[in-house]
């Protein structure tokens, strides 16, 4: 499919991602509509008011024209390109509603959200449960690191976009690519799904190291800290390769790169931290709470990798950090556990 140069995008979810791709797309002259559900009320109220957006702290471009939860259908229909941009739990229902409603066929469909998911006993990428519900669409899987605050303030990034049409996610990249968005290309889909799911429950093992380093040394442990980020980029290579993937995708900016970012500014590596100081589970998650911090990802993901994983036959000997990760969150083991493992 060729998109025109003055394209239509429609955007589902004004979370902070979604809300944030705005930016190079007004910045590139597109169409874009912005989708909101039924979770994201109050940030359509607050951007109807021509406020900031609540989460990103900043104001989007006054082009971009909202649509409430009722609108699906109009949201779509003239849409060139539609970008889901919902939780993961989320992607099933809104395909599916998106499916009652038509107006996707013939169209790119593309996915920034992340993870694995059960749906009815079956283990699913986010491009699984899309091309699942929507039949033969062209589907684009957005990875690598991206922090939706930067990217909303148009510091440089670099991402990661995927098809198993390598043309599709070229396609795509010229509708999006800006001087401060970078995008480089690949085909290797399962690849770039595993790494961007697998990184967050990494990230809760390098904050807990670094939450250790905190309440033992002022300054230290940076050699565990290395070890740590290594061997999890290790063991998320070798992932990958058993499933189908390249390993090499582990060591760009879909695996290495956006474990690395997730580590240093994310809500994972932050919750890591606290439970490496010292905190309980659950004090970790009244401390996120207390922060305004939203969702840590990492914990649902944990528990839904520890069981996909042990389902394909790749279990604590082979991936011992993952599964430490998932004992210390679901079954009281120490914090300080998934240092032994190093």
């Amino acid at each position: 499919m060729v998109i025109p140069p003055m394209a239509k995008i429609t955007i589902l979810g004004a979370g902070a991602m979604g809300s944030a791709l705005t930016i190079p797309l007004a910045d590139n002259g597109h169409d874009i509509k912005l989708w909101f559900t039924e979770f994201d009320k109050p940030i359509l109220n607050a951007l109807a008011q021509g406020r900031e957006h609540p989460r990103l702290k900043t104001r989007l471009p006054k082009e971009i024209s909202l649509y409430g939860p009722s609108s699906l259908k109009e949201a779509v229909e003239d849409s060139e390109v539609i970008v889901i941009a919902v939780s993961s739990k989320g992607v099933y229902p809104i395909t599916q509603r998106l499916r009652d409603v038509g107006g996707y066929e013939g169209k790119i469909v593309m996915t920034v959200t992340k993870g694995i998911e059960e749906f009815n006993g079956e283990f699913m990428t986010m491009t699984q449960v899309i091309s699942k519900n929507l039949g033969g669409v062209d589907i684009v899987f957005v990875s690598g690191p991206s922090l939706a605050a930067e990217l909303s303030r148009r510091m440089p990034t670099h991402v990661v976009y995927s098809s198993v049409r390598e043309e599709v996610a070229l396609e795509a990249k010229k509708i999006f690519e800006t001087q401060y968005y970078r995008i480089s290309v690949t085909s290797d889909v399962i690849g770039t799904e595993l790494c961007a799911a697998l990184k967050n429950p990494y990230a809760i093992a390098y904050g807990i190291v670094e939450g250790y380093s905190a309440k033992n040394s002022v300054e230290g442990y940076k050699n565990l800290r290395a070890s740590m980020i290594t061997k999890s980029v290790s063991e998320m290579a070798e992932i990958v390769s058993r499933l189908g993937g390249k390993k090499e995708t582990a060591f760009g900016l879909s695996g290495f790169g956006d474990l690395y970012v997730t580590c240093l500014g994310g809500r994972n590596g932050l919750f890591g931290r606290l439970l490496g100081s010292g905190l309980s589970v659950e004090e970790a998650f009244k401390e996120m709470k207390a922060r305004n911090l939203g969702v840590v990802e990492g914990y649902a993901n944990a528990l839904t990798l520890h069981n996909f994983l042990l389902r394909k036959g790749i279990g604590p000997r082979d991936a011992p950090i993952i599964h430490t990760v998932y004992k210390i969150l679901y079954e009281g083991y120490d914090a300080t556990k998934v240092i032994n493992v190093l």
